[in-house]
């Protein structure tokens, strides 16, 4: 059982086929679990790949970056700070020794783990992350830092509910005392590729928008607290934009603690349908609210 105390809790899982966890642990009794040593043996010993998948498959897992209620972003309860960064062989083919890796990631900021996988061709990382509630743009900046470091990390480990299969390795890095990973990159809506559909005043609307959302993005300034301020913001956006505000929406939603993209993108099919009565003014009175004008 992980205890107040621990700071690492995640859910265990008897194995990947299962959706609901059996216990909430403390993730060291995972990494530094020796009773499931000759199992992993044997998968790095089979030759088979399908033999080898089905051996895999029965080992137990945990989702590294929380306690959930069922395996799924949704079933998530508690973050646990931590960020699980796959290195896969395959997708690193340049890479040859392994131990050499793992010291050279020794010094990367917020590493706290680094051992062999499973298959023991290629590693993962666990990584301290400052800001749980922004897991996706830690993981997209870890992968310009990663890249950077010629190291190439698997795209599904930006879901926050992923699972990691357990594993052996004789001599990890582990980094009790590592700081946090500060760096996030922004994530850049799919909508805002499409075309803003703009009213007869929109030259000058359109940059003072742009410029205040700009702002929001940049320092994080959530002025969507509430369900009623969320609503208003959606419906200014949507009476003036139309469809084209959708990904200027998103942003400004973005930066509450509370945002899920399917039910901002709800929310605005909501506000197109309801906006009649509603004009860009209440996007500029709100950010007024909190001191943000184009002046």
């Amino acid at each position: 059982m992980c205890t107040s105390k621990n700071k690492f809790c995640v859910s265990l899982f008897e194995s990947f086929t299962e959706i609901k966890p059996i216990s909430t642990i403390n993730i060291i009794d995972f990494l530094f679990n020796e009773k499931y040593k000759n199992r992993v043996n044997e998968v790095r010993s089979c030759k088979d790949k399908e033999q080898r998948k089905a051996l895999k498959s029965k080992l137990p897992c945990i989702t590294p970056s929380g306690v959930f209620s069922t395996r799924s972003n949704a079933g998530l309860i508690q973050h646990s700070g931590l960020i699980c960064i796959d290195i896969d062989g395959q997708d690193n083919q340049h890479i040859k020794d392994w131990n050499l890796i793992k010291k050279k990631l020794s010094t990367f900021t917020g590493l706290y783990y680094c051992g062999l996988s499973v298959s023991g061709n290629g590693l993962f990382c666990l990584i301290r992350i400052a800001k749980p509630e922004y897991h996706a743009r830690h993981f997209t900046a870890l992968k310009v830092d990663f890249k950077k470091l010629n190291i190439n990390i698997d795209e599904a480990c930006k879901d926050i509910a992923r699972l990691r299969c357990i594993s052996f390795d004789e001599t990890p890095i582990y980094m009790p005392m590592a700081g946090a990973y500060e760096k996030r990159k922004e994530i850049a809506p799919k909508w805002l590729k499409r075309p803003v559909k703009l009213s007869s005043n929109a030259d000058t609307t359109e940059i003072r928008v742009k410029r205040l959302i700009e702002t929001i993005q940049n320092n994080h300034i959530d002025i969507t607290d509430s369900y009623f301020d969320w609503y208003a913001v959606g419906r200014a956006l949507a009476a003036e934009f139309g469809e084209g505000g959708r990904g200027l929406f998103h942003i400004v939603s973005q930066q509450s603690v509370k945002y899920v993209p399917a039910e901002c993108d709800k929310q605005f099919d909501k506000c197109l349908n309801t906006c009649t009565q509603t004009g860009i003014s209440t996007f500029f009175w709100m950010c007024k609210q909190f001191n943000l004008t184009t002046r």
